[in-house]
Order: C-alpha cells, then sequence, then structure tokens
C-alpha cells in the first residue's frame, strides 16, 4: 500500500515541478479567505528562502460557520492575518467530510497539498508518513516543552507510530460520543433513559408504538453508522477489539463482529432508525431532532456546543452509549479528535517555519480558554477556566460520565494498519441500511483486506 502511495506522490511531484503551476485548490470558502494563491508562487518555483512579509499558507479544514467553536477559530485567523507578522493564512474551509477527505487525498497525490490541513491521525495519516510528506513535530516539542506539557499525554496515541520515531501532528480536538435524548418526549411517555442495548430496544419499542420516532439517522454521511458501529464493538467486546481488529487475530466476519452488524440490521428492520435514512444527512438528522421529530440522537460531544443557547438545549439531556455487554459499559468510544498536520511535500522551509508558528498560535492554551467561554467542549489542551465561561451543565454532565471511564478509544479503523479500511467498513456498514445481511457486510469487508494484501 505504502509503495503504491510513494509511486502516485512521486508522479505528482514530478507533474508538478515540471509544470511549474499554482494552486490548482479553488477556495470552497470565500468569506473566509484573506487572499488567493498566486499562479507565479507556485511552491515548485520557491527554490530559495521567501522573505517572511511574503509568506502565505494555506490552510484546510472542515469549520464552517454554523458552529461556535468552528466560527471562534475562523475569527482567531483573521486576527492572526491582522497581525501584521509576516504570515498570511489562507483558509480552505469544506464542511462535508468525504468532500473534504477527497480534496486531502487528491492534493497529495498531485503534490499540491495545503501547508496545513485537518486529519484524525492513525492508520489515516501513516501512507503520509511512510512518503515522508509531513513534519515530525516533535524535535518542535522538544524546543518548547511548554507546549508540549499543556496537551494531555493520552492525546498523541493516534500521532505516533511504532515503525517511525516521531509526533507527526498536534492535537486540536477531543471528544466522546454520547447519547442525547429529548427530556420532554420521555418525560410524556413515562420512559427511563436506556443503560444497556436492551433497555434501548425497550425504549425504541415504546416510542414507535406511540407513534414517534426514536431515531432520524441521516446515513446519507456514512460515519453515522461508522460511529454507531464503533460504539457497538467497544460496547460488545471492549477496547481490547480494537487492536485484535488491527491485527486480525479477531475477523471482521467473525462471530462476534457478525452479531454487532446484526444489531444495526434489526434496527433499520424495526424501522427505529426512521424514514429515507440513505437520503438523509447529518445536518437534517440534527434538525429533525431539533424539531422534536425524534426523540434520540448519537453524537460526539461537539453537539453541545452546536445547541448551546437554544431551545433543544434545554430539552436535552445525555447519557453515556448504551452498553451490550455490562463488563464494558466503562469503555467508549472518544479521545482525540481533529488534529493538524503540516505538509512538507514541495514546500520550502520558510513555509514550513510559519505553518509551525500558526499551529502553535491555534493549539495554544490562551486560545484554547478563550474558545471555553464561546464554545465549551472537551478539549486535549490543559487552560485555565475563566469567570467569562458560561454555565453549561449538559457538558457537564458529559464530563462526570467520560470521568468514570477505564477506557476510550477513537474509530476503530484509526487503528487499522490500512488506510482503506475506515471508508470500506463505512461503506459496507452502510449496506445495511439497504438491506443487506450482516454476512454481506462481513464479507465485504474482509474480500477488500484480501484485495490490499495482494
Amino acid at each position: 500500500m505504502s509503495k503504491k502511495i510513494i509511486a502516485v506522490l512521486l508522479i505528482g511531484i514530478m507533474m508538478f515541478s515540471l509544470a511549474a503551476c499554482g494552486s490548482s485548490a479553488k477556495n470552497d470558502d470565500t468569506a473566509g479567505n484573506t487572499g488567493t494563491v498566486d499562479s507565479n508562487n507556485s511552491s515548485a518555483d520557491k527554490t530559495t528562502e521567501t522573505d517572511k512579509e511574503d509568506i502565505t499558507i494555506t490552510v484546510a479544514s472542515r469549520y464552517g460557520s454554523d458552529v461556535p467553536d468552528e466560527e471562534y477559530y475562523r475569527q482567531k485567523v483573521q486576527e492572526f492575518n491582522d497581525m501584521d507578522n509576516g504570515i498570511k493564512v489562507v483558509m480552505d474551509n469544506i464542511p462535508t467530510e468525504a468532500d473534504y477527505l477527497d480534496k486531502l487525498r487528491t492534493s497529495f497525490a498531485n503534490g499540491d497539498t495545503p501547508n496545513v490541513f485537518i486529519e484524525y491521525g492513525g492508520s489515516r495519516v501513516l501512507d503520509y508518513v511512510e512518503s515522508d510528506a509531513l513534519v515530525n513535530m516533535q524535535p518542535y516539542f522538544r524546543s518548547d516543552p511548554d507546549w508540549y506539557s499543556s496537551f494531555y499525554e493520552s492525546m498523541f496515541g493516534d500521532l505516533q507510530y511504532d515503525e517511525y520515531d516521531g509526533i507527526w501532528g498536534v492535537p486540536f480536538k477531543s471528544y466522546t460520543v454520547s447519547l442525547f435524548y429529548n427530556k420532554d418526549i420521555f418525560e410524556e411517555q413515562g420512559l427511563t433513559v436506556p443503560e444497556s442495548w436492551e433497555d434501548l430496544l425497550e425504549v425504541c419499542q415504546k416510542l414507535k408504538a406511540a407513534g414517534i420516532k426514536p431515531f432520524q439517522v441521516g446515513e446519507k454521511d456514512i460515519w453515522r453508522f461508522g460511529h454507531l458501529h464503533n460504539n457497538l464493538v467497544i460496547k460488545s467486546l471492549g477496547t481490547d477489539a480494537v487492536a485484535k481488529l488491527a491485527d486480525r487475530s479477531l475477523a471482521y466476519d467473525s462471530p462476534e463482529i457478525l452479531k454487532t452488524y446484526q444489531l444495526i440490521s434489526d434496527m433499520v428492520d424495526k424501522g427505529y432508525f426512521g424514514d429515507d435514512i440513505l437520503n438523509t444527512d447529518y445536518n437534517t438528522e440534527k434538525s429533525a431532532y431539533a424539531a422534536g421529530e425524534c426523540a434520540m440522537r448519537w453524537d460526539g460531544s461537539w453537539y453541545v456546543s452546536e445547541i448551546y443557547g437554544t431551545d433543544i438545549y434545554d430539552k436535552t439531556g445525555a447519557a453515556p452509549f448504551p452498553y451490550v455487554d455490562e463488563k464494558y459499559k466503562d469503555q467508549a468510544q472518544g479521545g482525540a479528535s481533529d488534529m493538524w498536520f503540516i505538509s512538507k511535500l514541495n514546500k520550502p522551509d520558510a513555509e514550513i517555519e510559519a505553518s509551525v508558528e500558526f499551529v502553535k498560535y491555534i493549539t495554544s492554551q490562551d486560545y484554547t480558554a478563550e474558545n471555553n467561554e464561546v464554545a465549551a467542549v472537551i478539549y486535549p489542551i490543559k487552560f485555565t477556566v475563566t469567570d467569562a465561561t458560561p454555565q453549561n451543565p449538559l457538558l457537564d454532565d458529559i464530563k462526570d460520565f467520560v470521568e468514570g471511564y477505564t477506557a476510550m478509544n477513537t474509530d476503530i479503523q484509526n487503528s487499522d494498519p490500512e488506510s482503506f479500511m475506515l471508508d470500506t467498513v463505512r461503506n459496507a456498514l452502510q449496506g445495511l441500511a439497504m438491506g443487506n445481511e450482516p454476512e454481506q457486510c462481513g464479507k465485504e469487508i474482509v474480500d477488500r483486506i484480501a484485495e490490499g494484501s495482494e
């Protein structure tokens, strides 16, 4: 796999150098841009170090303007640009995950990457590490130990690899996946918040009998079933199963994993996930819940910041994702999520140093403390809570049960040695919404693994 990626990258670099072309990436976020990339100032043409006053870096993310902490990020980028420090940031923000990741992969293939970009670590960026396309951040952390020690040590797991010494990115966000529920609906229907999967099935049955949708899932965005399945595996088999799936000692078509697909399939068959879920996206799912059209949804803790100050916030409760095996009720999906990476592919030293300066700015304790005042979420960075931080009882509830967790793991496939596995598993899971049997789901995944090993 890595050899193929390296070959693609080398071809892209050669084509890029010969063409001496400018950035092929049109900025999708025109409102957030502070400039454009000069076609006469391409990476390939920069054979000498540019004066600092002339440095422009492109930063790619999925951050829109409709979420408080993401809007805060965009404002802080503008403030950074207004500092007149010789660095100008051009934002390339693409909120839709699939579109963002497709553009990012293409940029690495053609050798024209953003200087700084958001990804999720683990095997998803291992190909870039293997191809020597990323900046190793470890020397920068060593030169600034206060910066390094400002992060929780547990947040670096998906940024390190046994076979490659270093720390290959910088944590920016963290999370856990919780069950959110409408307190008014639960009270009106005399329902108890489910602790186990059996409890959840009972709640779903009662809601459906009362003419209320238990969920309205936006599986058009395939990560919705992806996150569901992460939790079903962890809550059934524990976080140890993640490593076993990665080293293939536990197969994706094993009886244990087939049971997790079956749980999803049963919910689909019973109509508990709502209507037309393959044509419903994540944003529509959130809107349906906010409008009281369904009683529950699972989501990352970031959802709290999205609804803070709205009517649905006061109506919403949060609970740990229901366990399948009580032995694993204190384990969950979570940990570091968004992480910043710096590309060195066709990048001169001056741009790399400017990129590091920008990343240090947006991962500082001051940035995080101010962010917490407008969008309290779970952070990977230690900071002092200020008097300006608003009361947020919903997030406090989440923090309380997170403190009781004994283990957390991010997306299962982040630990997989094959970078194609995240999309592979998510696509196969989506087939369950189309009526595919659990055995077919498992077969699709193991067949793709077999192809990748050839």
